[in-house]
């Protein structure tokens, strides 16, 4: 009995110390680098950084590296980038550099069978690609949500033959397609590769739904909403916006309504406060654009 504990306990550890943060800066990191959008990031055990900004070039220049600290979920890395003031709010002066100091949680995933490192930045998620050809035990650090419309979530694969394709964008290395359910004009679907839900959109909501609406992004995404009530944004607009927003665990959503306020003539036609929610999730989103990246342009009027 003792002898078979002790096994136990052996391979307990063994697989353990097998996914340490320790391992992992060894196995995927030192004598690798890691690059986001074909600039170097991570070399070895350390981020990769310009030395400090010149002036006479008005650019950082330079190369330097400072050691990153890894845990079981996060990362926390060293840069040096442009510091300044904001001339009349909109335009920053540049008046040297400063050190700044990440702290985000991270992901090893597969995107088309090959190994990713994914940050979780306040900014927006960014993907890593290793030079290395490298196998990680995929992770899951970050903690997520997802939400349904009329039964459809972002990431999901739906029908074709269930949506009618109002209008197509090609971006330089991916397409997104708008569409709309045959069955229900208020559910606006936009794709990604063919046939996945990069975001979703219910129109037409009465105001009676609102309540419960927010009540349950509230409760998933546990934060309250920045609320902002009807108002014009400029004197000279037609339209008012009233909106609730939501920012939380990589996802997004807004609930917003407009009221035509301009010419009397107009108003009858042009009568409508019914909300308008707008789902997107970052995270499934930078995962997708990466997953469909140099995909096939599309049109509308001839493939």
């Amino acid at each position: 009995m003792k002898s078979n504990l002790f096994t136990l306990v052996i391979v307990v550890l063994f697989f353990t110390n097998c996914d340490s943060p320790k391992s992992r800066l060894s196995n995927y990191f030192v004598d690798n680098e890691w690059y986001i959008a074909n600039e170097v990031f991570l070399r070895n055990d350390s981020s990769v950084s310009a030395k400090y900004y010149d002036f006479e070039k008005e650019m950082l220049v330079g190369d330097t590296t400072f050691p990153i600290i890894l845990t079981d979920s996060m990362i926390i890395y060293t840069l040096v980038r442009e510091k300044g003031v904001y001339n009349n709010g909109r335009n920053m002066v540049v008046t040297g550099d400063t050190i700044i100091t990440d702290t985000a949680f991270y992901d090893f995933i597969y995107i088309n069978n090959e190994a990713k490192l994914i940050l979780y930045l306040q900014s927006f998620p960014k993907i890593c690609n290793s030079k290395n050809k490298i196998s990680p035990k995929p992770t899951h650090n970050f903690p997520r949500e997802t939400f349904e419309i009329s039964g459809y979530s972002i990431g999901d694969l739906i029908d074709r033959n269930v949506l009618k394709t109002k209008g197509i964008y090609n971006y330089d290395s991916y397409t997104i397609e708008d569409c709309e359910l045959k069955d229900n004009k208020d559910i606006k679907i936009k794709l990604i590769g063919y046939n996945q839900i990069y975001s979703l959109e219910r129109h037409n909501i009465p105001d009676y739904r609102i309540h419960d609406a927010t009540k349950v992004i509230n409760n998933k995404l546990g934060v309250q909403p920045e609320y902002v009530p009807m108002r014009r944004w400029r004197e000279s607009s037609d339209y008012e916006f009233e909106f609730y927003r939501w920012s939380a665990k990589g996802v997004r959503i807004k609930l917003e309504r407009t009221r035509y306020v301009g010419k009397e003539l107009y108003r009858n036609l042009l009568e409508n406060e019914k909300w308008v929610l707008y789902y997107d999730d970052d995270v499934q989103r930078t995962i997708m654009i990466d997953q469909y990246r140099n995909s096939t342009p599309q049109s509308t009027i001839i493939n």
